[in-house]
């Protein structure tokens, strides 16, 4: 039982180092084209921020006063 176990964790552990290297070199090659994802989604991601943070500043106050009209 303890051999399979730990070539399950062996396997696990090569798998891990071939991704990291793999990601590390497409991130190295296509730098700029990631770099240009990461501009573009900066925006995007700002305004979903924002509506959820009025959103968060919105629903309590109305919770508010719709608890005072009962």
């Amino acid at each position: 039982m303890k051999i399979w176990k730990l070539r399950g964790a062996s396997a696990n552990i090569l798998f891990g180092l071939a991704a990291c290297s793999l990601g590390v070199w497409g991130l190295s090659s296509w730098w700029w084209s990631i770099a240009e994802f990461l501009r573009g989604m900066v925006p995007i991601v700002l305004i979903f921020v924002g509506l959820v943070a009025i959103g968060a500043g919105v629903t309590p106050k109305r919770d508010k006063e719709s608890s005072k009209d009962k």
